[in-house]
């Protein structure tokens, strides 16, 4: 999570260039088409908390 982040940093800084999102990351995240790098980060980002918060959960439940 904290790369993506870092990412996100670097590009609002100008340090990585934020170019148009891929088409393939536009049709998989339903994203708009001038969609840019920086969008596609932002939904990964999202899309891998929610796959922590739902591994956590499994294994709080596996501890109890």
């Amino acid at each position: 999570m904290i790369s993506y982040t870092h990412y996100l940093a670097e590009l609002d800084a100008g340090k990585t260039p934020n170019l148009p999102a891929p088409q393939l990351a536009i049709d998989y995240w339903n994203l708009p088409v001038d969609a840019m790098l920086r969008d596609v980060v932002i939904v990964v980002r999202a899309d891998e908390a929610g796959h922590r918060d739902r591994n956590h959960a499994m294994a709080d439940q596996l501890a109890a």
